[in-house]
């Protein structure tokens, strides 16, 4: 199961890696009773690993400030709406299927369920997240919480900084291998448990040698949607988190880069 390990209470994550726990908080500010957070977003950067050809693009409009000095920086960005830690709505694979705005800000903030698939990841990137598993975890840490979000701990994120090839698990044949779910466990979720949405810590919730993505046409049909890159997961307890979602709130938007947040 996955696992949150030892060390401080709250980490920064600094470009894309732990950094030293930040000062306390001011006084007056406090943590809503929850004494974990953890930040599950990879930062976005022109060089980081995606889906699509397309990388994200920046240029600075105002330049950077000297150390200390006051005044205004900011930068372009381009990118495409699917881009690093990011949310597909219903909308991004389903006509007519709802979009970004139209998602309630209560199904973005919802209970976590981890599901642990490291070990056979290691040994099979085709893996997939199937009923059994989902029963499995039920049979050792109760019910999977009616408005859920499910999500896939793979240990695929340990890749990111590897390039391309690495994250899609590139063959020799050109074919993309990684870890994903198994449509039926999208149905099962859905019909049976009534969760929220699923997320995974690789680049599409269904499995990189998918060529019709059944598991993306299961959740949007069912009005739900999904998280891909995640990172950071193996901190999280199998159940008992909080998920936060800040998705990218873009006029009809069919999805976009989140700062997602695992409180507990």
């Amino acid at each position: 199961m996955c696992l949150h390990g030892t060390g401080e209470t709250v980490r920064a994550r600094t470009r894309g890696t732990e950094a030293d726990a930040p000062p306390a908080a001011p006084t007056g500010q406090r943590t809503l009773g929850y004494r974990r957070v953890a930040d599950l977003s990879h930062v976005v950067s022109p060089s980081m690993p995606t889906f699509d050809p397309e990388k994200p693009r920046r240029e600075a409009v105002d330049p950077p400030l000297a150390d200390g000095a006051f005044g205004f920086f900011q930068q372009r960005w381009t990118f495409l709406e699917h881009t690093g830690t990011h949310l597909d709505a219903p909308g991004h694979v389903i006509g007519g299927g709802r979009l970004v705005p139209d998602i309630r800000s209560e199904e973005l903030v919802v209970p976590a369920v981890v599901i642990d698939v490291r070990a056979r990841a290691a040994q099979d990137p085709d893996t997939v997240v199937t009923v059994e598993d989902v029963e499995r975890h039920e049979r050792e840490h109760g019910p999977v919480p009616a408005g859920a979000a499910v999500l896939m701990c793979s240990g695929w994120d340990a890749r990111w900084g590897q390039g391309d090839d690495q994250v899609r698990g590139v063959a020799a044949d050109g074919s993309w291998h990684f870890p994903g779910f198994d449509p039926q466990a999208c149905e099962y979720l859905v019909s049976r448990r009534a969760i929220s949405g699923v997320g995974v810590d690789t680049l599409s919730t269904d499995p990189g040698a998918s060529s019709d993505f059944p598991a993306h046409e299961v959740i949007g049909r069912a009005d739900r949607w999904g998280l891909e890159a995640l990172t950071g997961l193996d901190r999280l307890p199998p159940t008992g988190a909080t998920l936060m979602v800040g998705v990218f709130p873009g006029e009809d938007a069919s999805g976009g880069p989140s700062r997602v947040l695992a409180l507990w």
